[in-house]
């Protein structure tokens, strides 16, 4: 009976090793981080005495993630294999616009909405598109942001804008995949701090 069941168990044994080795490997994830450009000319303008609060952009939940999105047409998306980004795609964004206003050194000051700090005005904004989209003519990143600025003293509405950007991808790798929508919210950051700049300068006699 004992050499019964000691033959049981080792056939159980070389059963479960033969699973474990069929089991898929994991999935190996790289991180991509949103390349920015800290040398992005803009206006030549006199700083004013402004503090911003830049809140994380309101953005559909398909969105709301670390994937990397890819549309193979308008409705069809999917995600890259094994590419993440470094965080969620709003707060990259949020990072990324506090990075450009505060290099432009057209403010005082430049924080994050989520901070304690106080502010004179607020950056709220909607993403509604953070993607690399496929057709005929080739890849290309699509960055779409729309913009309102709202005074935190009386809460009343300055004014809106809608910033969009497309960027033909260079090359066939990840790295040029992230390069091209880095390249398109850089152009929407240089964008957006000379519309608020326009926007809350004093206007002259």
């Amino acid at each position: 009976m004992k050499l019964y069941l000691r033959h049981v168990m080792l056939s159980l044994i070389i059963t479960s090793l033969g699973a474990c080795s069929v089991l898929p490997e994991a999935e190996q994830i790289q991180i991509y981080h949103l390349p920015i450009d800290g040398s992005l000319k803009t206006i030549s303008e006199p700083r004013l005495n402004t503090a911003l609060s830049v809140a994380e952009p309101d953005t559909l939940r398909s969105l709301n993630t670390s994937r990397i999105s890819e549309f193979s047409n308008v409705q069809i998306q999917r995600y890259y294999a094994g590419a993440r980004w470094a965080d969620r795609a709003p707060t990259l964004v949020q990072q990324s616009m506090m990075q450009t206003l505060q290099s432009t050194d057209l403010f005082s000051q430049v924080v994050n909405a989520e901070s304690d700090l106080s502010a004179d005005y607020l950056i709220h904004s909607n993403l509604r598109a953070f993607q690399i989209e496929n057709s005929e003519a080739g890849e290309k990143a699509h960055v779409i942001l729309h913009v309102t600025l709202v005074s935190q003293l009386d809460r009343q509405l300055l004014g809106s804008t809608l910033l969009a950007e497309q960027v033909p991808v260079a090359g066939s790798s990840m790295q040029d995949t992230t390069a091209a929508l880095g390249e398109a919210m850089d152009n929407i950051n240089t964008e957006l701090s000379e519309w608020i700049y326009m926007l809350l300068k004093p206007k002259s006699d």
